[in-house]
Protein backbone atom coordinates (compact mmCIF):
# COMPACT_ATOMS: atom_id res chain seq x y z
CA UNK A 1 0.00 0.00 0.00
CA UNK A 2 1.30 3.10 -1.19
CA UNK A 3 1.56 6.31 1.20
CA UNK A 4 -0.52 8.82 -0.94
CA UNK A 5 -3.66 5.88 -1.64
CA UNK A 6 -3.79 5.46 2.21
CA UNK A 7 -3.69 9.37 2.94
CA UNK A 8 -7.01 9.35 0.56
CA UNK A 9 -8.58 6.29 2.29
CA UNK A 10 -8.10 7.83 5.71
CA UNK A 11 -9.86 10.85 4.10
CA UNK A 12 -12.46 9.49 2.83
CA UNK A 13 -13.10 7.15 6.09
CA UNK A 14 -12.93 10.39 8.99
CA UNK A 15 -15.05 13.26 6.23
CA UNK A 16 -18.40 10.87 7.39
CA UNK A 17 -18.88 8.95 4.56
CA UNK A 18 -19.13 6.05 6.51
CA UNK A 19 -21.46 7.59 9.13
CA UNK A 20 -21.36 10.03 11.71
CA UNK A 21 -19.08 9.51 15.21
CA UNK A 22 -21.06 7.58 17.00
CA UNK A 23 -21.34 4.99 13.85
CA UNK A 24 -17.37 5.28 13.36
CA UNK A 25 -16.78 4.10 16.67
CA UNK A 26 -18.55 0.41 16.45
CA UNK A 27 -17.84 0.03 12.81
CA UNK A 28 -15.28 -2.51 11.34
CA UNK A 29 -13.71 -1.04 8.45
CA UNK A 30 -11.58 -2.82 4.97
CA UNK A 31 -9.69 -0.71 3.35
CA UNK A 32 -8.62 -2.41 -0.26
CA UNK A 33 -5.82 -1.56 -2.67
CA UNK A 34 -5.35 -3.23 -6.24
CA UNK A 35 -2.41 -3.10 -8.20
CA UNK A 36 -1.50 -3.59 -12.41
CA UNK A 37 1.66 -5.93 -12.87
CA UNK A 38 3.77 -5.30 -15.55
CA UNK A 39 4.08 -7.83 -17.85
CA UNK A 40 6.80 -10.62 -17.35
CA UNK A 41 6.98 -8.84 -13.69
CA UNK A 42 5.01 -11.22 -12.14
CA UNK A 43 7.88 -13.22 -10.06
CA UNK A 44 9.93 -9.60 -9.02
CA UNK A 45 6.45 -8.47 -7.75
CA UNK A 46 5.74 -11.17 -5.59
CA UNK A 47 9.32 -11.18 -4.14
CA UNK A 48 9.37 -7.47 -3.36
CA UNK A 49 6.05 -7.66 -2.05
CA UNK A 50 7.08 -10.11 0.39
CA UNK A 51 9.80 -8.29 1.44
CA UNK A 52 7.15 -5.51 2.27
CA UNK A 53 5.33 -7.50 4.18
CA UNK A 54 8.83 -7.82 6.38
CA UNK A 55 9.05 -4.18 6.64
CA UNK A 56 5.24 -4.46 7.86
CA UNK A 57 6.45 -6.83 10.66
CA UNK A 58 10.00 -5.49 11.33
CA UNK A 59 7.67 -2.06 12.62
CA UNK A 60 5.68 -3.56 14.67
CA UNK A 61 2.21 -3.17 12.49
CA UNK A 62 -0.86 -5.10 14.13
CA UNK A 63 -2.93 -4.73 10.80
CA UNK A 64 -3.85 -7.45 8.88
CA UNK A 65 -2.81 -7.53 5.45
CA UNK A 66 -4.53 -9.90 3.23
CA UNK A 67 -3.15 -10.55 -0.74
CA UNK A 68 -5.23 -11.96 -3.67
CA UNK A 69 -5.11 -12.14 -7.74
CA UNK A 70 -8.29 -11.21 -9.66
CA UNK A 71 -8.57 -15.09 -11.57
CA UNK A 72 -11.98 -14.23 -13.25
CA UNK A 73 -13.84 -11.29 -14.38
CA UNK A 74 -12.31 -8.33 -16.34
CA UNK A 75 -9.52 -7.03 -13.75
CA UNK A 76 -8.29 -10.59 -14.45
CA UNK A 77 -4.54 -10.69 -13.38
CA UNK A 78 -4.88 -7.41 -11.05
CA UNK A 79 -3.33 -7.50 -7.47
CA UNK A 80 -5.67 -6.52 -4.55
CA UNK A 81 -4.50 -6.54 -1.39
CA UNK A 82 -6.47 -5.02 2.12
CA UNK A 83 -6.98 -4.78 5.59
CA UNK A 84 -10.24 -6.22 7.21
CA UNK A 85 -12.21 -5.84 10.36
CA UNK A 86 -9.92 -2.61 12.12
CA UNK A 87 -11.56 0.50 12.89
CA UNK A 88 -11.39 3.64 10.56
CA UNK A 89 -9.30 5.12 13.11
CA UNK A 90 -6.47 2.05 12.62
CA UNK A 91 -5.13 3.70 9.20
CA UNK A 92 -4.76 6.81 11.35
CA UNK A 93 -2.45 5.04 13.50
CA UNK A 94 -0.45 2.99 11.30
CA UNK A 95 3.35 2.93 12.13
CA UNK A 96 5.76 5.08 9.83
CA UNK A 97 3.24 5.87 7.19
CA UNK A 98 6.28 7.92 5.03
CA UNK A 99 8.59 5.06 6.15
CA UNK A 100 5.72 2.50 4.58
CA UNK A 101 5.34 4.31 1.44
CA UNK A 102 9.22 4.53 0.65
CA UNK A 103 9.47 1.11 1.16
CA UNK A 104 6.73 0.10 -1.17
CA UNK A 105 8.12 2.47 -3.92
CA UNK A 106 11.57 0.84 -3.69
CA UNK A 107 10.45 -2.96 -3.64
CA UNK A 108 6.93 -2.75 -4.82
CA UNK A 109 6.37 -0.32 -7.48
CA UNK A 110 8.99 -0.84 -9.71
CA UNK A 111 6.99 -4.00 -11.02
CA UNK A 112 3.32 -2.70 -11.28
CA UNK A 113 1.14 0.25 -11.45
CA UNK A 114 -1.43 1.10 -8.39
CA UNK A 115 -4.77 1.26 -10.20
CA UNK A 116 -7.39 1.56 -7.61
CA UNK A 117 -8.33 2.03 -3.48
CA UNK A 118 -11.40 2.35 -1.09
CA UNK A 119 -12.95 2.15 2.01
CA UNK A 120 -15.57 0.12 3.00
CA UNK A 121 -17.65 -0.56 6.09
CA UNK A 122 -18.89 -3.98 7.39
CA UNK A 123 -22.86 -4.44 7.14
CA UNK A 124 -23.26 -6.42 9.77
CA UNK A 125 -27.02 -7.38 9.24
CA UNK A 126 -26.75 -9.09 6.14
CA UNK A 127 -23.53 -10.77 6.65
CA UNK A 128 -24.04 -14.66 7.74
CA UNK A 129 -20.29 -14.64 8.41
CA UNK A 130 -17.23 -12.91 8.79
CA UNK A 131 -13.91 -14.68 7.62
CA UNK A 132 -11.72 -12.16 6.98
CA UNK A 133 -12.48 -10.17 10.19
CA UNK A 134 -12.07 -13.60 11.83
CA UNK A 135 -8.57 -13.45 9.80
CA UNK A 136 -9.65 -16.87 8.38
CA UNK A 137 -10.23 -16.66 4.52
CA UNK A 138 -10.35 -19.61 2.63
CA UNK A 139 -8.45 -20.67 -0.35
CA UNK A 140 -11.32 -18.11 -2.94
CA UNK A 141 -14.12 -15.58 -2.97
CA UNK A 142 -16.79 -14.74 -5.14
CA UNK A 143 -16.87 -11.04 -4.68
CA UNK A 144 -19.81 -8.88 -5.86
CA UNK A 145 -19.89 -5.80 -6.49
CA UNK A 146 -23.48 -3.72 -6.41
CA UNK A 147 -24.66 -0.67 -7.63
CA UNK A 148 -27.76 1.01 -6.60
CA UNK A 149 -28.98 4.83 -7.52
CA UNK A 150 -28.32 6.96 -4.34
CA UNK A 151 -32.36 7.81 -4.20
CA UNK A 152 -33.23 4.02 -3.89
CA UNK A 153 -30.54 3.54 -1.27
CA UNK A 154 -33.42 3.43 2.20
CA UNK A 155 -35.78 1.27 -0.44
CA UNK A 156 -33.01 -1.24 -1.22
CA UNK A 157 -31.82 -1.60 2.14
CA UNK A 158 -35.54 -1.78 3.83
CA UNK A 159 -36.08 -4.35 1.16
CA UNK A 160 -32.76 -6.80 2.23
CA UNK A 161 -33.33 -6.26 6.02
CA UNK A 162 -36.93 -7.11 6.04
CA UNK A 163 -35.91 -10.14 4.12
CA UNK A 164 -33.46 -11.29 6.69
CA UNK A 165 -36.42 -10.81 9.46
CA UNK A 166 -38.36 -12.79 7.20
CA UNK A 167 -36.16 -15.35 6.28
CA UNK A 168 -34.10 -15.69 9.44
CA UNK A 169 -30.02 -14.94 9.81
CA UNK A 170 -28.38 -18.05 8.72
CA UNK A 171 -31.16 -20.27 6.98
CA UNK A 172 -30.20 -20.60 4.05
CA UNK A 173 -26.90 -22.61 3.11
CA UNK A 174 -24.83 -19.34 1.18
CA UNK A 175 -22.44 -17.66 3.23
CA UNK A 176 -21.58 -14.23 2.35
CA UNK A 177 -19.92 -10.94 3.76
CA UNK A 178 -21.94 -7.35 2.94
CA UNK A 179 -19.52 -4.20 2.95
CA UNK A 180 -21.15 -0.72 2.18
CA UNK A 181 -19.03 1.71 -0.15
CA UNK A 182 -17.49 4.40 2.50
CA UNK A 183 -15.25 6.00 0.03
CA UNK A 184 -13.39 5.81 -3.40
CA UNK A 185 -16.11 5.11 -5.91
CA UNK A 186 -19.69 5.99 -6.49
CA UNK A 187 -22.43 6.77 -3.86
CA UNK A 188 -24.20 3.41 -3.52
CA UNK A 189 -21.99 0.99 -3.75
CA UNK A 190 -21.82 -2.12 -2.50
CA UNK A 191 -19.36 -5.41 -2.07
CA UNK A 192 -20.11 -9.13 -1.43
CA UNK A 193 -17.72 -11.04 -0.72
CA UNK A 194 -18.79 -15.13 -1.09
CA UNK A 195 -15.91 -18.10 -0.11
CA UNK A 196 -15.81 -20.97 -1.92
CA UNK A 197 -13.25 -23.94 -2.16
CA UNK A 198 -13.54 -24.95 -5.88
CA UNK A 199 -15.66 -24.59 -8.78
CA UNK A 200 -17.99 -27.16 -8.06
CA UNK A 201 -19.56 -24.93 -5.33
CA UNK A 202 -20.96 -22.82 -7.58
CA UNK A 203 -23.24 -26.02 -9.06
CA UNK A 204 -26.27 -25.22 -6.93
CA UNK A 205 -25.78 -21.41 -6.42
CA UNK A 206 -28.54 -19.02 -7.82
CA UNK A 207 -27.35 -16.74 -10.59
CA UNK A 208 -29.94 -13.62 -9.59
CA UNK A 209 -29.64 -11.79 -7.26
CA UNK A 210 -33.22 -12.80 -5.38
CA UNK A 211 -31.98 -15.95 -5.17
CA UNK A 212 -29.08 -15.90 -3.47
CA UNK A 213 -30.69 -13.43 -1.03
CA UNK A 214 -32.90 -16.95 -0.09
CA UNK A 215 -30.08 -18.96 -0.29
CA UNK A 216 -28.43 -16.76 2.59
CA UNK A 217 -31.18 -16.12 4.91
CA UNK A 218 -34.24 -18.22 3.38
CA UNK A 219 -37.06 -17.92 1.44
CA UNK A 220 -38.90 -14.32 1.87
CA UNK A 221 -41.43 -11.81 0.23
CA UNK A 222 -38.78 -8.82 -0.48
CA UNK A 223 -36.02 -10.43 -2.40
CA UNK A 224 -37.65 -9.60 -5.26
CA UNK A 225 -38.66 -5.57 -4.41
CA UNK A 226 -34.54 -5.40 -3.48
CA UNK A 227 -33.23 -7.29 -6.57
CA UNK A 228 -35.24 -4.58 -8.56
CA UNK A 229 -33.23 -1.44 -7.47
CA UNK A 230 -30.00 -2.52 -7.99
CA UNK A 231 -28.48 -0.94 -10.83
CA UNK A 232 -25.53 -3.60 -11.83
CA UNK A 233 -23.95 -6.38 -10.57
CA UNK A 234 -20.30 -7.91 -11.35
CA UNK A 235 -19.18 -11.13 -10.41
CA UNK A 236 -15.35 -11.44 -10.57
CA UNK A 237 -13.09 -14.20 -8.43
CA UNK A 238 -10.10 -13.69 -6.22
CA UNK A 239 -7.78 -16.69 -4.81
CA UNK A 240 -6.08 -15.97 -2.19
CA UNK A 241 -2.01 -15.84 -1.65
CA UNK A 242 -1.02 -16.74 1.72
CA UNK A 243 2.66 -15.72 0.58
CA UNK A 244 1.40 -12.35 0.43
CA UNK A 245 -0.25 -11.83 3.13
CA UNK A 246 0.40 -11.41 6.96
CA UNK A 247 -2.02 -12.01 9.42
CA UNK A 248 -0.56 -11.10 12.75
Amino acid sequence: MTWRHATLAIALATTGLAGGPARAQTEQAAFLFTYDVDRGQEAAFEAGYAAHLQWHAAHGDALPWFGWFVTSGPRTGLFVDGTFGVPFAAMDARPDPAGDGADMEARVLPYAKARAYSAHVLWPELSTVRSLEARQPGPVLDVYTLQVSPGDVAAFETALLASVRAGGTGKGDLAWTWYRLAGGGALGGYMVLVPRRSWADLARRPTDLAGLIAAAHGAGPDQARAAALVQGVEVETWSYKPKLSRLP
